[in-house]
């Protein structure tokens, strides 16, 4: 899953979302649409006080990873199937496939019972009807997780998901290579990066895939630009062009001195490839690779955001995973159980201890089973200096527009105009999308 996930899930912080999945299924959760196509399922939710009690019968298709997650799913499946005697299928989908996936495996009769998403496709299973609200949980799953994570879970003041883990990136760096060097600035790292490049041989001071918006946004919100205005939800406010936003690409412009790539070179493969051989000494990569670079065959650290010349910290964008009862799950109670089951407090400190995941949950680090590494309690203090990953529909629209924004730029463009470009062009598809 890291290659993956360097790769593409980071891509799922770009990926352009898909427009209105098809289907037939309902997001009334008390007459979703059979999975086999017949008549809608009973869903009449108990009482408050009544216990919500499987069908007879159920049997569940779990979607999501079956590489790295592997010792946390075959933990919670044992557990889960010992208590409820409920079997779960698992079949290895990636979050960012879900949606496509589930539009025409659903209909089908052959899609997940429950299934994981990431913040920016909440917006678009729930508009497209793939998704149940979670509702019998819904206190539970409140009172137990973060805000942010339950805001990224929720459409239209409804909560749908079932928050499972945080993700954010800063910079890993090998220890080996670094040694004493001071790196507490942007400038710091651009110096050490001078006197380190070895280009020839392929040696780098700093890499990173400047051409996934995603990660240039840390770089602009650190100056104090943003994409979507009031804390990532008014679309009317469009803060891409604003001046920190063109500050932090005229930065980003400047790190081609360390970084003397072409765009469509600076790529994650070619990062992780002279990472590993150890020819790059500080990697800006996710939390997600904790449990990867833990492996290293030499010793990592994680470095916070720097402060940026003349600004803040860079705060780089944090998001969240969730886990999702499909709407046309044969089997909604069970599904909900499931859901609920996998992601309670316990089971995020469970998988975070078998796989290095960061809880969605309150925690402060020191909970027990929290891991205690220096990369865990590193991206911990990441993630409460973030910035918050837009979740609304229109989110699929910024990637675009900040991608070709970037790519000028990176050859010599005028970072103003370039970003005007990429506002003028956001504010066109949102507004051709109503």
């Amino acid at each position: 899953m890291k290659k993956k996930l360097g790769a593409v899930l980071l891509s799922t912080l770009m990926m352009f979302t898909l427009a209105a999945c098809g289907g037939n299924a309902s997001t009334n959760s008390a007459n979703p649409t059979s999975n086999t196509g017949g008549t809608p399922a009973n869903t009449a939710e108990p009482a408050a006080n009544e216990e919500l009690k499987p069908e007879p019968g159920a049997e569940l298709r779990f979607w999501t990873f079956t590489t790295d997650l592997k010792p946390f799913t075959d933990y919670a499946l044992k557990e889960f199937e010992q208590k409820y005697n409920i079997k779960v299928t698992v079949e290895d989908v990636g979050y960012w496939d879900s949606i496509g996936r589930l539009s025409t495996d659903g209909p089908a009769g052959v899609g997940a019972d429950v299934f994981g998403l990431q913040t920016p496709d909440v917006a678009n299973a729930a508009q497209s009807g793939l998704i149940l609200p979670n509702d019998y949980f819904e206190e539970e799953t409140k009172s137990i997780n973060k805000p942010d994570t339950i805001a990224a879970a929720t459409h239209d003041g409804i909560l749908y998901g079932y928050p499972w883990n945080v993700y954010t990136f800063s910079l890993y760096y090998n220890k080996d290579l670094v040694k004493d060097a001071k790196l507490e600035t942007w400038d710091d790292i651009i110096a050490f990066s001078k006197k380190f490049n070895d280009v020839k041989n392929n040696k780098y001071g700093f890499l990173y895939e400047p051409k996934t918006s995603a990660f240039d946004v840390a770089f602009m919100t650190g100056y104090g630009g943003y994409i979507f205005g009031n804390n990532e939800t008014d679309v009317n406010d469009i803060g891409i062009n604003n001046e920190g936003s063109v500050k932090g690409l005229k930065f980003i412009q400047s790190l081609r001195e360390i970084m003397p790539l072409a765009l469509a070179d600076a790529t994650n493969n070619l990062k992780e490839g002279l990472w590993g051989q150890g020819k790059l000494a500080i990697n800006m990569d996710g939390s997600w690779a904790i449990g990867e670079h833990s492996k290293q065959p030499f010793p990592v650290g994680v470095l916070p955001m720097p402060k940026l010349p003349g600004g803040e910290n860079a705060m780089p964008l944090a998001g969240s995973t969730g886990y999702y009862v499909s709407s046309y799950t044969k089997y909604p109670n069970a599904a909900k159980i499931f859901a609920n089951f996998i992601t309670t407090k316990e089971m995020q400190i469970k998988n975070n201890e078998l796989t290095g995941a960061l809880p969605a949950a309150n925690i402060t680090g020191t909970e027990q089973g929290i891991r205690n590494d220096e990369l865990t309690q590193g991206f911990l203090k990441q993630i409460a200096s973030s910035h918050r990953f837009p979740g609304l529909f229109e989110t699929q629209y910024v990637w675009p527009a900040l991608d070709a924004a970037v790519a000028e730029v990176w050859n010599g463009g005028d970072p103003k105009a370039a970003l005007d470009k990429a506002a003028d062009k956001l504010k066109s598809n949102i507004a051709n999308q109503k």
